[in-house]
């Protein structure tokens, strides 16, 4: 990442450390991994949840997803308005992911095969978990792949929430390198 998305990225966890989740953005081993687990066909939109500072929109846009097939849901204004300056191709929707069907809806999608998350939903109180969680099943197609971390090696997505909305996960990685180390998780809808 460059040096002014750092700062960026830093000054947006000074001010709400609570929504940032962690005092560094996601660094480029783990955007890899993520990625990497996603199964990106050349047909697929991508939602992103939670870009931030755009560390696994470089990676998605580097393995050759189409900005015109790319969908970035951001919760906080800031981080928005910079990804609009960052990545001008690229669909930025300002909005709360547990909204998501909704917000594809509005955007003529329906639902998607491919979903990659730097949402911190451990730092997030329970209801929010579940809801994002049951917005990101209610969006996946059939055989969908959503790619999440966490900074603890148990499931970032509530089980029971998980498996009722049809998904399954498993750890597929972690990034030791990251600040912190983190924990790929991986989720495939079933039904």
């Amino acid at each position: 990442m460059k040096a002014p998305s750092k700062l960026f990225f830093l000054n947006q966890y000074f001010r709400k450390p609570s929504g940032i989740g962690a005092v560094a953005a996601s660094g480029r081993k783990l955007a890899q991994l993520m990625v990497g687990h996603l199964g990106l066909e050349p047909h697929d939109v991508v939602v992103e949840l939670g870009p931030g500072t755009g560390a696994f929109t470089r990676q998605l846009l580097k393995q050759g997803v189409p900005p015109d097939k790319l969908i970035l849901l951001e919760f906080n204004v800031d981080f928005a308005k910079f990804l609009r300056e960052q990545f001008p191709q690229v669909r930025v929707v300002e909005g709360d992911a547990g909204e998501l069907p909704k917000v594809l809806q509005m955007l003529g999608q329906a639902k998607v095969r491919r979903l990659v998350s730097g949402i911190p939903l451990r730092s997030l109180k329970p209801q929010q978990r579940k809801r994002i969680t049951e917005a990101i099943g209610a969006s996946l197609e059939r055989g969908g792949v959503a790619v999440q971390f966490s900074y603890f090696k148990t499931s970032p997505f509530p089980r029971d929430v998980a498996l009722g909305s049809g998904m399954t996960g498993r750890c597929v990685g972690m990034a030791l390198a990251n600040v912190p180390p983190a924990f790929v998780w991986k989720y495939t809808k079933s039904v």
